[in-house]
């Protein structure tokens, strides 16, 4: 690849940097990329006519001209070539990566909430929203933007006051080089459970995918859970790492859980400190560990750390609305492993039945789809399956798929219209029930055939609950 002087030299007098030939203008540098549906190659002489300055290949196309610059990895030079053009704004500010299955979104918010107490301006880059205080940005819709947004972003965020910036990586975006060219603070990860697989093919590969974070970018701090089996093996892949979980460098000494919210001990540096948190679960033991233990690597004093969790709201997470004696749960959970997790916190709350109404995406990985069924069986007393985002496959499919998990269908009502499903649970509650529905969390769509029809579940629910009142 050119070598960054080199890169310097020619980013000289460009007006712009897009690997989209649509949005090549006078002066842009054009980078082709083969994607899974498009190949940028196919539109060299398209970028060219519009007055490309240069355009960077990986492979020989029938276009002849002298701005045509051959190179190995176009996706890592769109990655530099980002950085470069926005400044490098990751080297100014403190970029903080998490990456892993579950509590990406959660432990972002909490980290955000940690460090604004404590003054330093973060700004948060993830699957709900790029935001700055209560500035929220254009939203490219990936969990993690593609390098010219990605870098753009940061720099955005940088003269607009950030000190900080803490960001969901997802696997994609690793395996895609999207954050390619960033320098990080601090890296973290979460877990490691099924999903994806329609990407990644096995979960040695998805493994993989997230390991290079560790492996492949210039960081300071790794924040690992040596609880979880991937973590382990990552632990001794990265460098400066940290841990956290049962016993590390912040070890979890007791952790409960309840409708207000949840306590946990923790032992940091030879010292024991306890703190309260109104997020409810007990797999938030480790997006707190997490946080914590950001908070004290970064020298901030336990109350700070207190005050930033004491009240941390992620929408969609466990969202918790009160009917006539019951409880509706929105949540996120879309994998075996956080659909389980979620239901044992409902569980736990219930004093009567639960409830779990929830679906599986559309052209995604199909495998845990029978899984999700079996968790929702084993946990729940009644399982009412619907639609999630169906994309272009058919509700019922995905259902039929749902179903082949389930042993004991005399439990199960399948009703694929998801406002009509939400409707049948809610109208069935008792008094001491709680009633889960999961999947979509904060989205405020439903995919169906290409189109975005607006959904959202928090929005349903309320107004069910308002005309039952």
């Amino acid at each position: 690849m050119e070598s960054k002087l080199n890169l310097r030299e020619l980013l000289k007098d460009v007006q712009g940097v897009t690997a989209d030939s649509r949005n090549v203008k006078q002066g842009y540098v054009f980078v082709a990329i083969k994607g899974a549906q498009v190949d940028g190659h196919d539109f060299v002489e398209e970028a060219l006519r519009k007055g490309a300055k240069w355009v960077f290949v990986e492979r020989d196309t029938t276009v002849k001209d002298a701005r045509i610059l051959r190179v190995e990895d176009t996706r890592s030079l769109l990655g530099e070539l980002s950085s470069l053009f926005f400044g490098e704004p990751s080297r100014e500010l403190k970029v903080i990566g998490i990456t892993g299955t579950n509590g990406k979104t959660t432990s972002t918010h909490i980290v955000e909430s940690i460090l604004d107490v404590a003054n330093i301006k973060t700004g948060l880059i993830g699957t709900i929203y790029y935001r700055l205080g209560q500035k929220v940005y254009e939203y490219e819709g990936r969990t993690t933007p593609e390098p010219v947004k990605w870098h753009s972003t940061l720099k955005t965020m940088k003269e607009e006051g950030a000190n900080a910036v803490v960001c969901e990586v997802s696997s994609h975006a690793l395996d895609q080089k999207r954050v390619w060219g960033t320098k990080f603070h601090t890296v973290a990860f979460t877990n490691l459970s099924q999903d994806h697989l329609d990407y990644h093919g096995t979960m040695e590969e998805y493994f993989r995918a997230k390991a290079r974070l560790f492996t492949e970018y210039e960081y300071e701090h790794a924040l690992i859970n040596a609880d979880d089996i991937w973590g382990r093996k990552l632990i001794g892949m990265a460098k400066g790492v940290k841990t956290y979980g049962k016993s590390g460098s912040l070890s979890i000494k007791d952790f409960s859980t309840g409708f207000e919210g949840s306590s946990i001990k923790v032992e940091y540096g030879g010292k024991e400190y306890s703190f309260f948190s109104n997020l409810r679960g007990n797999f938030q033991a480790y997006n707190l560990s997490l946080g914590i233990l950001l908070g004290f690597l970064w020298g901030l004093s336990s109350d700070v750390i207190q005050e930033g969790i004491r009240h941390v709201y992620v929408p969609g997470r466990f969202e918790t609305y009160r009917g006539n004696g019951f409880i509706v749960v929105v949540d996120y959970a879309h994998t075996p492993d956080a659909l389980e997790k979620v239901l044992k916190t409902a569980r736990a709350l219930a004093k009567n039945r639960l409830i779990s109404v929830f679906g599986a995406g559309g052209n995604r990985d199909r495998s845990k789809r029978p899984l999700m069924g079996k968790v929702a069986e084993g946990l729940s007393d009644l399982v009412v399956i619907t639609s999630d985002n169906p994309r272009y496959e058919e509700p019922e499919v995905i259902i039929q798929d749902i179903l082949e998990g389930i042993g004991d269908r005399s439990k199960v009502i399948v009703e694929p219209d998801r406002k009509k499903a939400i409707e049948l649970a809610i109208g069935m509650a008792k008094s001491g029930d709680v009633i889960i529905v999961a999947g979509k969390g904060h989205e405020d769509y439903q995919e169906i055939k290409g189109v975005r029809y607006p959904f959202k579940d928090a929005d349903v629910i309320k107004s069910i609950l308002e005309t039952k009142a």
